[in-house]
């Protein structure tokens, strides 16, 4: 097994000291420095043999931190500016969307980019736009009622996957679940002998039976799909079952061995055999400094993002230990790189780190997260080039440093 190595971008649009200024996520300069900086990134990492880049998914993001509203375009932008990666969003929020729509948007970033789009899928954290988004499914309250609140986000992620696979792997499919009848009785379809004539799914009556999403995925292909960030053994275990390979995030040693397990026991209840680390993802931050003072430095800038924002909606618990109050849990570097969140120091320090994490953290996948704008450009460009040059090639045949890829 080769890992291959992604970035997981939220997007920032501003340093820190922008966005205190307020609304950063509506100014056009912070916008476009931003575009022209990711298509700097998405370049170098193309020519190195990195694998994808992901966008999250999130709507009304005023404050300049993950403004990502319209993911798959941006997907788009950057795929055709390259060659070889992978882009997708990691991940569509299911619970708000129209399942047919996404299905359409991957098969269009596939047919465009010819056969390089992933696709995540995710149940929504971010109650601000969620709620208001998913008003219309039930979703407008998530205090008076929080296990109802989530129970029904995965009533609607699930029934909205199982519709954009069928829609993916059938040229037309039909489905009858718990929201959605397709298609619906009734219809009245005046294009009923074109249908009969060139297409599928009437019957002889002119009724529609079946319907199909287009176009297909590139050569009707099933683009790779994750599940970020599955962090409890069933989401791992139902994530690798329903063919998607969950993206782990949690710490602990014992957590993420036994999350190991249960993708691999997901993939073959699936009915596909995986060794230990197969269709298994993980995320993490990874700084390479010239010095370990410099790399925390960085590390300070591009982390922000967790500290201060993510942070708020407890994604720190993570990092917990056992009964661990994760409240209380230190937030500066070193507490990240002893939790082993964040890879961090000089080229040999985290080459160092990388080897304990994954003598049991096996992964096809390493997603890093990236405080694109958070960290100046020139930071970020120094830390990818010591990254790809001194350290991801003790580890993986995928990534190709400069000398690599002159020869």
């Amino acid at each position: 097994m080769d890992m291959k190595v992604s970035f997981f971008i939220p997007p920032t649009v501003g340093p820190k000291e922008e966005l205190y200024k307020g609304m950063a996520g509506r100014r056009t300069d912070l916008y476009q420095n931003m575009l022209k900086n990711i298509t700097e990134f998405a370049k170098y990492t193309d020519e190195h043999g990195y694998y994808g880049i992901g966008f999250t998914e999130h709507h009304m993001s005023i404050e300049g931190m993950t403004c990502s509203n319209c993911p798959g375009m941006l997907d788009l932008y950057l795929g055709m500016q390259t060659e070889n990666m992978h882009f997708g969003v990691l991940g569509y929020v299911l619970p708000v969307h129209d399942p047919f729509r996404v299905a359409a948007e991957v098969a269009m970033l596939d047919q465009m980019t010819q056969g390089r789009a992933i696709a995540g899928f995710a149940r929504g954290v971010q109650t601000r736009w969620v709620n208001i988004m998913g008003q219309h499914r039930g979703m407008a309250d998530n205090i008076t009622d929080p296990e109802a609140y989530t129970e029904l986000k995965r009533e609607w992620f699930a029934e909205n996957l199982e519709i954009i696979k069928k829609a993916w792997g059938n040229d037309t499919f039909s489905h009858q679940g718990k929201h959605w009848q397709v298609p619906v009785p009734n219809i009245n379809w005046p294009g009923a002998q074109s249908t009969v004539e060139m297409g599928a799914g009437i019957d002889a009556n002119g009724k529609l039976t079946e319907v199909g999403v287009t176009p297909a995925c590139y050569n009707k292909r099933i683009p790779t799909m994750f599940e970020p960030f599955a962090a409890h053994k069933s989401s791992i275990y139902t994530a690798a079952k329903n063919g998607l390979i969950p993206v782990a995030i949690q710490t602990e040693r014992s957590l993420i061995e036994e999350q190991v397990i249960e993708a691999q026991r997901g993939w073959a209840d699936a009915g596909i055999h995986r060794e230990p680390g197969e269709g298994f993802g993980s995320a993490r931050y990874c700084i390479v400094g010239e010095t370990e003072e410099e790399a925390k430095e960085m590390a300070r800038l591009a982390t922000f993002e967790w500290t201060y924002f993510f942070h708020q909606f407890g994604f720190t618990a993570v990092l917990a230990r056992g009964d661990e109050d994760w409240r209380k849990i230190p937030l500066d570097m070193d507490s990240l790189i002893e939790r082993e969140i964040l890879f961090c120091g000089t080229p040999d320090q985290v080459i160092r780190q990388m080897e304990n994490v994954f003598s049991y953290m096996p992964c096809e996948h390493l997603w890093l997260f990236t405080g694109n704008e958070l960290l100046p450009q020139h930071m970020l460009m120094k830390s990818m080039d010591l990254m790809t040059e001194k350290v991801l090639p003790h580890f993986t045949n995928t990534v190709k440093p400069s000398n690599r890829q002159a020869a």
